[in-house]
This record gives C-alpha cells, structure tokens and sequence, in this order.
C-alpha cells in the first residue's frame, strides 16, 4: 500500500494532514509520561493515518462498489466484537446472568476489562437490526439469519454487563434508520415494515419478564436503580460541565486526579494533550462527519448503504461522546479512521 505512489499520490489529503498532526501531537504527551511508556508513540502517532489510508485502500480495491463495501464493513464489525463476545459467553457459560460484577476477564488474556470497554466494541453490532431494515443487495438469506442471531446473543452479552449505551445505540440507530429509509421505500414495503415491529413488540411484551429481579436482568438493575447515576449519565454530564470550564482556566491540560476521565473523546483529549490536539481533533471529526452527511445524501441506485453509513456512524459517535476512547479504547478510534477512509473514498468516487 505505501509503496504505491500514484495510491499515496490519490489517498494522502487534507483530512490525512489533520489526522497526522492530531496524532504527534498527542503521541508527545508520552515522551513526558514515562510510566505511560515511550513505545506507545509511534503507536498513536501513526496507527490512525495507517488505518485511514487502509480505509481508503480497501475502498479503491473493491472499486467503492457499494454491495462490496457493505460486506467489508459488516465483515469488520464482527472482527472487531469477536474478543468482547467471546469474553462474555465464557463468562455467561459459567457465571450465568447472576453475577452482578461487570467488569469480565478478557478471553485471551485474563485480564480483567471494565464493562464500558468490553461493551463499547458491540457497538456496530448494535446496528444490526438497523441494518436489515432495506433491501440488501448480495447479502443472502442465510447471511441475514447469522447476523440477527449473531445480534441476540450479543443482546445477552449487552445485558449481561449491563451496557446502556450499548441498547442506546440499538434504539436510536433503529429509529433513524427508519426516518432515512421509510421516505425511500414502497407503500407495500413500509407496511409490512409496520406489521413486522409491531408484532415483534407485541410478542416480546407479551412473552418477556422484564422484572428487575430477574437473573437476566441482575447487571443491568444494579444500574438503573441507581436514579441520580442514571439522570447524569453516570455522572458524565459534571464532568464534562468541568472541563468545559477548564478549556478556558487550564487549555495545558489538567491532572486525571481532578475529577478523573471526562468520558468524553474530545474532552479527555483536551485533559491530556492540551488546547493543540482538542482543536485538531475536532477539525478533524467534523471534517469527517461532513464527507459523511455528503456519502449519505449521494444520489446512489441502492441505500442500503447509506443506510449502514449512518447508523455505524450514530454507533462510533455515542461512543466517542461518553467514552475516554483514547486511554482505554485507541483501537476504536483507529476503526473509526479505517471507516471514515473508506467512506471518503466513497463519497469521492
């Protein structure tokens, strides 16, 4: 790939000279941390833009043809979640849903994993259902049936660590998958759209215990008892109302200890690496989410893609606005980087 001048000549853009900039710029805060470990430099200064251009590179090899990409994009979600599934069944397979501890050993390693982060990888598996909601060219029946059950296990999983971002993400990507789609589709389409989820509702309601005393439910009911936890997101919406303020009072940054993580990307960014890589960064995902808004509207001959594009984009963004990604989840964001190459790719084609 990088010995491909006329793709390097093609791929290396703006957003790919923001991303780099972002990225040494924050990689220096390591030549100051030695108890962080200088290895992780050429880590955060380079994986993003090689992840950005592998985004890109796929993208041009498959020709940005749209079948294709759904399937590179759907393939790479469920790598992506494998090592959090596995984590979680091991776990269900022994412990059940009784154990109230959230926090799982990591199935290749033992090492134990905060919920959040465990949960945080499911999250383009969340969109599944979404997903399924046009007609998918290339994709077969069989195909469909793996997914949808590849999405209810990792249900169990979600409500197994009690994720509520992670059943957030399900919902809202439903619900604007559905505004995206339905102004799209066949009257006949759209009715048997409306025949379907009310009569899945209707039989989940009526054949489901939702009880918080539930075994199934134990993780999840520790969590949404706790109402002044829930009303402030976990407490997230304090600290970000505190780093608001230390944008202006501290733009160097600020001390973990002052209130920990901000569970923000761009605000623990601006806690970390100072006023520098904030800014960058924030240029850089609204750049992205630009190109974004233009590969959805792009007049294409089928949406299923566009339609993916979406939700896998609602996925990453409710992420990055409650999780520190950087310090616990870095590979999520390189994801995200392959994503969005890709879809520039797409939106340039």
């Amino acid at each position: 790939m990088f010995v491909r001048k006329k793709f390097l000549v093609k791929s290396v853009d703006l957003n790919f000279f923001i991303l780099l900039l972002f990225s040494l710029s924050y990689a220096a805060f390591f030549l100051l941390d030695p108890v962080a470990g200088n290895q992780y430099i050429v880590v955060y200064a380079f994986v993003p833009v090689t992840l950005y251009l592998l985004g890109k590179y796929f993208a041009d090899k498959l020709n940005n043809d749209i079948q294709k990409l759904f399937i590179l994009f759907l393939i790479s979600g469920v790598i992506f979640s494998i090592t959090s599934f596995l984590s979680v069944i091991t776990d269900l397979l022994t412990n059940g849903f009784a154990d109230v501890n959230r926090n799982l050993p990591n199935f290749w390693t033992g090492q134990i994993i905060p919920a959040t982060i465990t949960g945080s990888y499911f999250s383009v598996i969340m969109t599944i259902p979404a997903l399924l909601i046009p007609r998918i060219k290339g994709v077969s029946k069989l195909i469909k049936v793996f997914l949808l059950i590849y999405f209810f296990i990792s249900i169990a999983c979600v409500l197994r660590i009690g994720s509520r971002t992670q059943l957030g993400i399900s919902v809202i990507a439903l619900v604007a998958s559905l505004l995206f789609i339905v102004p799209k589709q066949s009257f006949k389409r759209n009715i048997f759209l409306i025949v379907l989820f009310a009569g899945s509702i209707l039989y989940i309601v009526q054949t489901v215990n939702f009880d918080l005393n539930q075994d199934w439910l134990s993780a999840y009911a520790n969590r949404m008892e706790d109402n002044d936890d829930f009303s402030s997101g976990g407490g997230r919406t304090i600290r970000w109302e505190k780093s608001l303020i230390n944008l202006f009072e501290k733009p160097l940054g600020w001390d973990e200890d002052e209130f920990g993580h901000a569970h923000n990307l761009w605000f623990d960014v601006l806690r970390i690496g100072g006023i520098i890589p904030f800014i960058l960064l924030i240029i850089y995902t609204s750049a992205n989410y630009l190109i974004i808004l233009g590969a959805i509207k792009k007049k294409v001959s089928d949406f299923a893609f566009q339609n993916q594009i979406l939700v896998n984009t609602i996925g990453f963004t409710t992420v990055f606005t409650l999780e520190p990604i950087l310090e616990g989840m870095f590979d999520f964001f390189a994801f995200f980087c392959f994503f969005s190459g890709a879809v520039k790719s797409f939106h340039a084609s």
